[in-house]
């Protein structure tokens, strides 16, 4: 996979389009697991929100991913890509 740039905002935009391209098919469930994972239940914010409030302190509440300090940027890369891995796994062992 080839990207711009290596930042988080641009992983998520890479991740979200593939997703759209498939018709949502490779991520569904995604949103609802990840918030499972991080908080314990149901959240209306966004996956890639969750994860990233997740190691990212916000100010006031408000974060935009791609506002994100790049020293923070490859560990949330990395985070979303085990994530991913994981998430496919699981999904996989379910089916479809």
């Amino acid at each position: 996979m080839y990207l711009f740039d290596d930042r988080f905002s641009t992983v998520v935009a890479f991740v979200v389009g593939f997703d759209t391209a498939q018709d949502g098919k490779p991520l569904r469930g995604f949103q609802e697991w990840v918030c499972e994972r991080f908080i314990g239940g149901h959240s209306g914010q966004h996956w890639a929100f969750v994860i990233a409030s997740s190691r990212v302190p916000s100010s006031g509440g408000y974060l935009s991913i791609d506002r994100i300090p790049q020293e923070l940027d490859s560990g949330l890369v990395v985070e979303l890509v085990d994530l991913l891995e994981e998430f496919s796994e699981r999904h996989s062992e379910i089916g479809p």
